[in-house]
């Protein structure tokens, strides 16, 4: 607006603003910052723009300034001057002066008004929310934890640390097994608490280090990411430090403080007695502060990561930068546009600048499409879909349509040339390699067993007093292949027999007696009684001859000797059939429908040992199954297949997390024996498909599962 009068004022700068020297610019050069205290922002400036402010002289016009310039040796075109003008005007560094000015500062405001819903959503994904102002406490309380600064206290906390490493080390498995109590009610609470008090030392780690070096902390809140709660620290001050390492120290003072508290309640952890507050101890070790750094050191999201890298490379404003040039880039190498560059930059730094930037979208991306599934898995359906469609709509494909929306404007500069020309090579390629069917496989998990197939234990506790086979000898069923002895049932056979031999005595003497008739009666009773509880041990005794229960190949540890103890819980031996070994598999409900009988294909053992080997596919289950039968395959175990355990009606299984279709194989060329189940990969030919059928495929399935409510 101002561009087009024919006579432009210099306007007056505003007293209450403040010229503040701060750390060079990539160059070396000086720069400044100019801080509004109204707005509580900062406006960096080089060292042209501060001369241009040094020689400032109100009311006067812009070409009447461009000629007084020249008498101090300082030449500026009047468009650039201008710029500057407007650039002082819009960020609301001048006083208001004329209705004009007025005027011109009401439309500013009613443009950057935005209606609820926009105002929605720009802010649902990160609203702030001051709740108190904490400049005077910190003040006042500062003196108190100086003492947190110093070399010997650091020295302390990392002493303290590695002695509670060390202590947890020596008791890893206990501490280990503490995880699982996390998962239940009232862990859950005591991580939340502990989330709550680490946070809260987080911020309070910011706001003390920034008024450690004079900076004004103007507010302490919560900010709602993605509707989850968060505390932050208003730390905007820090941009008046002129050292850019002891901004650096401000940024990372949150992250410093949780890695100095995990150290001491790694310590704390092996002295507290069971109980609460030795459990917000080991979150507070463990998972809080891990999750946290998960959040803050990532460069790609505004949070500490960001502002260190910023710092440490010298790159203020590095996200608008590094997009603006990312997005010259784009347009140069793949439109072929001979546009100015965004700024003047040496090699290294315009490549770190499109690198970031390609980097930051890649992982934006990322995010927003998880948020999105987020928000649709955890919000009640009708409202799950409204917001995945905001963060898909708004998020992803907006910004997409948006710089397709400059390509379609600039259509006209684009002309024909080397660069364009191996883009749309690369192009063209690409869609080549997306939409053409390619020989595609099917990787389904699977285990090699033998039907019959059984360990074998001992019914009593005993030792070994004969052995008859030796391992992988072929036995029949019925064959006796290992006598055990208990000498504890050795020893009441021999007792009953003893006490049956003084009974039968004793019966003979009575029986020549007719006075005692119903003396013998008794006897003969315990006679009858004694027999039984000895045939029964003597059955017993029969059973622990180990026989085999059907034809089959011997696997017998030879560790085990003539004479050696065993036990119930451990198992003697195995016999397994190679005639009547299978191959079973598992395929998920999106690939299903490319199965097919007698389709040919190959097994691989994950047992280096045994070689692949062909197969025919020759029964598909129509029904498909949730509980998986073999514990190999599933996730709990480290399998392929996510599983979760479930308790229902006090029997463990372990539930799939999606639908999962039982196959069968005909093994054709198998030369192995056999000595337990071997876990692999089935490895089918497919029907050829291209990535983009997958894609569609895969999002149909989905919307499909998805679209009953």
């Amino acid at each position: 607006m101002l561009a087009n009068q024919k006579e432009i004022l210099l306007p007056k700068l505003r007293e209450d603003l403040k010229l503040l020297e701060t750390s060079p610019c990539e160059d070396g050069s000086k720069q400044w910052n100019i801080f509004d205290p109204i707005q509580n922002k900062y406006f960096t400036i080089g060292i042209d723009s501060f001369d241009l402010i040094k020689y400032w002289q109100t009311g006067i016009s812009t070409k009447e300034f461009v000629e007084k310039l020249k008498e101090f040796d300082y030449e500026i075109d009047e468009e650039s001057l201008i710029v500057f003008v407007n650039f002082l005007i819009q960020s609301g560094l001048t006083k208001c002066q004329s209705k004009e000015d007025n005027r011109r500062i009401i439309e500013q405001k009613k443009k950057s008004k935005q209606n609820f819903f926009k105002w929605l959503m720009h802010n649902y994904l990160f609203i702030k929310i001051p709740i108190f102002k904490p400049d005077k406490w910190l003040t006042n309380n500062y003196p108190k934890i100086d003492f947190l600064y110093s070399k010997l206290w650091g020295n302390l906390v990392l002493i303290l640390g590695f002695i509670g490493i060390l202590l947890v080390i020596r008791d890893w498995d206990n501490f280990v097994s503490t995880f699982m109590y996390l998962f239940s009610k009232e862990g859950m609470i005591y991580y939340g608490l502990s989330l709550i008090f680490v946070k809260s030392l987080h911020e309070l780690g910011h706001a003390f280090t920034a008024k450690r070096y004079g900076c004004k902390v103007p507010s302490i809140g919560v900010a709602f990411l993605v509707m989850f709660p968060v505390l932050y620290t208003d730390t905007t001050n820090a941009y008046a430090i002129k050292s850019k390492y002891k901004r650096l120290r401000i940024v990372l003072a949150g992250m410093k403080v949780e890695i100095y508290l995990a150290l001491i309640a790694t310590f704390l952890w092996s002295f507290l007695p069971e109980g609460p507050l030795k459990s917000v101890v080991f979150i507070i070790a463990t998972t809080s502060w891990i999750t946290s750094l998960l959040v803050n050191i990532s460069p790609f999201l505004r949070f500490d990561g960001y502002y260190a890298l910023s710092d440490l490379t010298n790159n203020p404003n590095l996200q608008p930068r590094s997009f603006a040039m990312a997005r010259w880039f784009i347009r140069y190498y793949i439109l072929g546009l001979d546009e100015k560059e965004p700024e003047i930059l040496t090699k290294n730094k315009k490549s770190f600048f499109i690198t970031y930037a390609i980097f930051t979208w890649i992982y934006r991306f990322f995010l927003f499409l998880g948020i999105a599934f987020l928000v649709y898995y955890f919000t009640f359906k009708i409202l799950g879909i409204v917001l995945f469609l905001v963060e898909i709509v708004w998020f992803i494909l907006l910004p997409i349509f948006n710089e397709l929306k400059v390509w379609w404007q600039k259509r006209k500069s684009v002309n024909l040339n080397r660069r364009n020309k191996i883009s749309l090579a690369i192009f063209v390629l690409t869609l080549f390699l997306l939409f053409t069917p390619w020989n595609s496989k099917l990787y389904l998990p699977s285990v090699l067993e033998a039907k019959n197939f059984t360990e074998i234990y001992s019914t009593k506790n005993g030792l070994i007093s004969e052995i008859y086979v030796k391992n992988s000898d072929f036995v029949k069923k019925d064959q006796i292949l290992l006598k055990i002895k208990s000498r504890e049932l050795e020893y009441n056979i021999y007792k009953l027999q003893k006490e049956l031999d003084m009974l039968v005595e004793d019966f003979k003497k009575q029986a020549a007696n007719k006075d005692v008739l119903d003396n013998k009666f008794v006897i003969q009773e315990n006679i009858y009684k004694k027999e039984k509880e000895l045939q029964g041990f003597l059955e017993i005794q029969s059973l622990l001859d180990i026989k085999a229960p059907f034809d089959g190949v011997v696997y017998f540890n030879d560790s085990y000797n003539v004479g050696q103890y065993i036990n119930t819980k451990e198992p003697l031996l195995a016999i397994y059939d190679t005639a009547t070994s299978r191959l079973i598999g598992y395929c998920d409900d999106e690939n299903y429908k490319y199965l097919k009988n007698s389709v040919k294909g190959k097994f691989v053992s994950n047992i280096p040992e045994i070689k692949s080997f062909d197969l025919t596919l020759e029964n598909i289950s129509l029904i498909s199954l949730t509980n998986l039968e073999y514990e190999e395959l599933s996730s709990v175990y480290g399998g392929e297949i996510a599983t979760r355990e479930s308790n229902q009606d006090n029997k463990r299984s372990l539930v799939s997390e999606k639908a999962y279709f039982k196959i069968e194989a005909k093994i054709n060329n198998l030369d192995i024996n056999l000595k337990t189940r071997v876990e692999g990969t089935i490895i089918l030919e497919s029907q050829s498909s291209s990535f983009v059928r997958n894609a569609f495929n895969k999002i149909y399935n989905f919307l499909v599962k998805e679209s009953s409510f």
